[in-house]
């Protein structure tokens, strides 16, 4: 016998369909929301629809924005390098630290065959013909560190050969803080790969 109602069913159903949100995590959410007032869940409803309607890739880079270019875009306009990333929440961390002075470039994804995700699925071609028409001297592949990501990195490589652009990667190693006993060996490889001297 189930005792709750079909409506709160079907609201912790549109919460554990989210990514990283399980059936337990959803149902708390449900019921937060019924605590709420009217006022509260009318204004949050308001921002999820505004936000759907509203935001858009960027046509330049494919971030998500609600202008007609994104701020990095707009702000940057002549940057010779991109640096290129796998969604548009990957940007943010960049932006925060300050470390890159460049703009971006979201692919869409990676290829991933398993998830039916082939480079016709990504934005390949307009990262090479943005390349070729700003004549980009610099590529940043932060594409993460998966097989996935490693394959579409050797799939760009390939899309670019004869194309005068400087390729890099972002460094791999053992992040601060751990213990090398728990560090796995692909880590451990490319970070004894990627040494350096003191």
């Amino acid at each position: 016998m189930n005792i709750e109602p079909q409506s709160l069913e079907a609201l912790i159903g549109e919460f554990s369909s989210l990514p990283g949100i399980g059936h337990k995590t959803a149902r708390r959410l449900a019921y937060h929301i019924l605590t709420k007032h009217q006022a509260d869940v009318e204004r949050f409803a308001e921002n999820l629809l505004n936000a759907k309607n509203r935001v858009h890739p960027c046509p330049r880079c494919y971030a998500f924005t609600d202008e007609d270019l994104c701020p990095v875009c707009k702000s940057r306009p002549d940057s010779k390098s991109i640096c290129v990333v796998e969604k548009s929440s990957d940007i943010v961390p960049f932006e925060r630290s300050g470390i890159y002075k460049g703009t971006y470039f979201v692919l869409g994804g990676v290829i991933s065959p398993l998830d039916g995700i082939g480079p016709e699925h990504l934005h390949l071609p307009e990262l090479v013909r943005r390349i070729k028409d700003e004549g980009v001297e610099e590529l940043i592949l932060a594409l993460g560190s998966s097989p996935e990501a490693d394959s579409t990195s050797l799939m760009l490589d390939r899309m670019l050969a004869g194309i005068n652009v400087k390729r890099t990667r972002l460094a791999r190693g053992i992040p601060m803080g751990s213990d090398l006993e728990f560090v796995d060996e692909v880590t451990m490889l490319r970070a004894f790969e990627g040494r350096v001297s003191l």
